[in-house]
């Protein structure tokens, strides 16, 4: 006949067990499933192409000095969701919006890029809003920027 072990004992292993498998995964067990194969892949979005691809699939060229680089791209889905952000200089935005081909839209913020910007903690409808113009050839790509210390944080969203 089989005996019942002791409940104490028992509890106290499994939580050495569980302490020994934290130890060696600390970020989880699908840790590696969240880290992207991409450099600047946001950790809140995928990406299934690199940035450079997705940049030039959209017709969007980053500005020099460009910082703080996060983006997510799925091509591999209907309608190729792109999501881009990065910090620069403010005197540089002009030059940027022109070189890509974005007009300005006010201040509404465009739905595109929306949860990005909330999620960095930016007002929306606080900062100007861009879109690409009409008549070219380009994908459409829309965005906001916001200043903060000194430096325009750019969200662009297709």
């Amino acid at each position: 006949m089989f005996h019942r072990l002791p409940l104490m004992p028992v509890l106290f292993v499994g939580v050495l067990l569980a302490g020994g498998l934290a130890a060696c995964d600390p970020d989880g067990l699908h840790s590696a499933e969240r880290a992207g194969p991409f450099p600047y892949e946001s950790p809140s979005d995928a990406a299934d192409v690199s940035l450079d691809q997705a940049l030039s699939d959209h017709g969007v060229r980053l500005p020099e000095g460009a910082e703080g680089i996060s983006y997510g791209a799925l091509k591999a889905l209907d309608g190729y969701p792109f999501n881009l952000q990065f910090s620069m200089p403010c005197d540089g935005v002009p030059a940027f919006v022109q070189e890509n081909r974005l007009t300005s839209a006010g201040k509404k913020t465009p739905d595109e890029v929306l949860t990005e910007i909330v999620d960095a903690g930016f007002t929306p409808d606080a900062g100007a809003a861009y879109l690409r113009a009409e008549g070219t050839k380009l994908p459409k790509v829309v965005g906001a920027v916001f200043e903060r210390s000194g430096k325009c944080r750019m969200f662009l969203g297709a």
